[in-house]
């Protein structure tokens, strides 16, 4: 069910919100906890007609930064060969209504990608996109807009699930990415998840129609508001549709790769 030697969800000194740890160090922490794949993930480049919502524009690398990254990646996945299998990978977003677009941008580096990520971090609203996952203020701009906690989880899944009628299988994505990222801030809210369960399940069979996978992603354990690991929720359902898990850290740092892992190990029983 879970592979505990694959972090499939790592990130690089190419991430412009992210630390400057040297890729090298990532891989070094991942084979000094008994790693035997590594799936780095860095924040694709937007389409140009995207603007980043976000203060200081910084949610993902540039293009011009695109090919020397992936010429980084492969030289690495060739030098450590013998000691851990790097799969050279990217965090593609899922921008509404510009979905064409970001398949466009992405598709002639497709063959040197083994597997991408598909996540969303911004919903589209009243015309504009805004940032889900920024800030716990502009996360409660987000509820005050649509309503409540669960009507902005009910408007992350319906506009996941609208988009991936998409090819995006173009790009080599392999799964969604913290698919229940709206948690990241549930402690701040009294909210029922069983509100909610239309939408997930019905995401949830999208998913599994289409052949995606799932990131299991054990950032939330580390985000004071939210105390777990993103799709726990989503678990018992998303078994029950044979979709399968990947473990991701989402590290952001060298030292949190396979971050959470032993806690996932402990507790798999409690969730599927």
């Amino acid at each position: 069910m879970f592979n505990f030697t694959h972090d499939g969800h790592v990130h690089t000194p190419y991430c412009p919100h992210g630390t400057k740890d040297p890729i090298e160090h990532y891989i070094q922490v991942g084979i000094g906890k008994g790693l035997q794949t590594m799936t780095f993930t860095e924040h694709a480049p937007f389409p140009r007609a995207f603007s980043d919502p976000v203060p200081n524009q910084d949610s993902a690398m540039s293009i011009d930064l695109l090919p020397d990254y992936l010429d980084t990646l492969h030289e690495m996945k060739q030098h450590y060969k013998d000691s851990i299998d790097i799969k050279v990978g990217l965090e593609v977003d899922l921008l509404p209504h510009l979905e064409e677009e970001t398949i466009d941008l992405l598709k002639p580096y497709a063959p040197l990608l083994d597997e991408v990520i598909l996540s969303q971090h911004f919903l589209y609203v009243d015309n504009l996109y805004m940032p889900v996952d920024y800030s716990a203020e502009t996360f409660d701009d987000l509820v005050r807009t649509l309503g409540s906690f669960e009507d902005v989880t009910k408007a992350y899944y319906d506009s996941i699930a609208r988009s991936l009628v998409f090819p995006w299988e173009d790009i080599r994505v392999a799964r969604i990415g913290h698919l229940d990222l709206p948690i990241k801030y549930q402690k701040n809210y009294d909210w029922d998840r069983s509100l909610v369960k239309q939408e997930e399940e019905r995401l949830l069979r999208v998913i599994a129609d289409q052949g995606f996978g799932l990131d299991f992603n054990t950032a939330g354990l580390r985000k004071p508001d939210c105390g777990e690991a993103y799709v726990t929720g989503l678990a018992k359902i998303a078994n029950q549709l044979h979709i399968p898990f990947t473990l991701g850290s989402d590290a952001h740092l060298a030292n949190d790769v396979a971050s959470g892992f032993d806690v996932i190990a402990q507790k798999k029983a409690t969730f599927l």
